[in-house]
C-alpha cells in the first residue's frame, strides 16, 4: 500500500477510542474481496479470536490489529497494529502461492501476534516483531519486546512467513480444463435465433489449447412468403484452436478461438394451396472465429461474454416452389454465460 494508505491508517488509529478491552478485536478490511475476507475471518474465529469485517479501513482501538486484503491477486495481505496513537505495518504475506495458502499464512501470523507470549505486560504499548526463522523445521512464534529493546528487533525485510503445514506449489497454476455454458442470441440471413452454447477446452499449456463448441437451437426464425411459411433451425458443431493472450490466472481474461465445423440446417414448411408441405435438411461446412472475455467471480468460476462470426461453405439456399427466398450464410451471435475451470 502507498503513503496515502499509511496516512489513512494513522489517522484512524488517532481517532480510535481511548479505552479498549484486553483483547481488542481484529478488523479485516475486505474491499472488493469479500469472499477472501470471510474465509480469513472464519480461520481467526476458529482460533477463538474476536474478528470484525469492514469494507474500508475504520478506527482501531489501541492494541488492535487491522488486516488489509488486496484488491487483486498480485498484492500482499498486510497486517497493521494500532499502538501509541499510530498504525504500524508489522507483517505481510507475499503474493506467492494459491489463495488458500496465503489465507492460512495470514491466520498463523495473527495467531502468533495474539498469542499470550506476545502480549505486553504493562500499559505502555509494546513493539511487536516476529522472530527470525530458526534452522529447525519448527514454525516460529511472535516475541514481545519492551520499548527500550525495540531497536534490537530483526528488520521486517529479513523475516519470512511460517511454512504451511502441507506442501503447496510455488505459483498459481492455470486450469487444465474448462467447461462453459452460455445463452446466445444469433443472427443469420433468415433472421434472429436463440441458442444454447456449450464448450469444452483442454489446455496442455497456459496460453494454447484445443476445444469443442456445440450450438443447440432453442428458437429459430420463421420465413414467410406467398407460397407459405418455413420454420428454420441450425445446429452447429465446431473444433477450435484456443488462445489466451491474457494470463488465465488473473481476475480478467480473454480467450480467442478460430475454428471449423459442421452445420445441420433444417427447414419445415407449411404451404398454402395449391402447394404441398415439405421438410428439408442439409449439412454444410462452417468456418468461424469467436472471442470470449472473462471476469473471475471466485477461484474456479468466471462470468463470460462472447461474440462469434462465421460463414457457411457452401451457403445453403432456402427455396419456395423453386424460388430462392433466403440463404444460410453469413452468421453471427452474442452470448452471456459462465465457465468452470478445473
Amino acid at each position: 500500500m502507498g503513503g496515502a494508505l499509511v496516512a489513512l491508517l494513522a489517522s484512524l488509529a488517532l481517532a480510535a477510542p481511548c479505552f479498549a478491552d484486553e483483547r481488542s478485536p481484529i478488523t479485516v478490511v475486505a474491499g472488493v474481496r469479500g469472499a477472501l475476507a470471510h474465509r480469513l475471518s472464519q480461520e481467526l474465529e476458529a482460533a477463538g479470536l474476536p474478528v470484525q469485517v469492514e469494507v474500508s479501513p475504520v478506527a482501531v482501538a489501541p492494541g488492535g490489529l487491522l488486516i488489509v486484503v488486496p484488491e487483486g491477486d498480485e498484492g500482499a495481505i498486510e497486517i497493521w497494529s494500532a499502538s501509541g496513537g499510530r498504525a504500524d505495518l508489522v507483517a505481510s504475506v507475499a503474493p506467492d502461492g494459491p489463495l488458500d495458502t496465503r489465507v492460512l499464512r495470514a491466520a498463523e501470523l495473527v495467531r502468533a501476534l495474539r498469542s499470550p507470549a506476545g502480549a505486553p505486560t504493562d500499559a505502555t504499548p509494546a513493539a511487536v516483531a516476529p522472530a527470525p526463522l530458526p534452522p529447525a523445521p519448527v514454525a516460529p512464534s511472535a516475541v514481545a519486546v519492551g520499548p527500550g529493546d525495540a531497536w534490537r528487533s530483526p528488520p521486517l525485510g529479513a523475516w519470512g512467513p511460517p511454512a504451511p503445514a502441507f506442501p503447496v506449489p510455488a505459483a498459481p497454476r492455470a486450469a487444465l480444463v474448462d467447461v462453459g455454458v452460455a445463452v446466445a442470441v444469433g443472427w443469420q440471413t433468415p433472421g434472429v435465433s436463440l441458442a444454447l452454447d456449450a464448450s469444452l477446452r483442454i489446455w496442455p499449456s497456459a496460453r494454447v489449447g484445443v476445444g469443442l463448441l456445440a450450438d443447440l437451437p432453442l428458437a429459430g426464425p420463421t420465413i414467410d412468403a406467398p407460397e407459405g411459411e418455413v420454420r428454420f433451425r441450425a445446429t452447429l458443431l465446431g473444433a477450435e484452436l484456443v488462445l489466451a493472450p491474457v494470463a488465465r490466472t488473473g481476475r480478467f481474461g480473454l480467450v480467442l478461438s478460430p475454428g471449423v465445423g459442421l452445420a445441420h440446417v433444417s427447414a419445415s414448411g407449411e404451404a398454402r394451396p395449391p402447394y404441398l408441405d415439405s421438410d428439408e435438411s442439409a449439412i454444410t461446412a462452417l468456418v468461424y472465429g469467436r472471442g470470449e472475455a472473462r471476469l473471475r467471480l471466485i477461484d474456479s468460476l468466471a462470468l463470460t461474454a462472447g461474440a462469434l462470426g462465421g460463414a457457411a461453405i457452401p451457403p445453403v439456399d432456402i427455396r419456395f416452389a423453386g424460388r430462392v427466398t433466403s440463404t444460410f450464410s453469413p452468421l453471427a451471435s452474442f452470448s452471456l454465460g459462465v465457465v468452470v475451470e478445473r
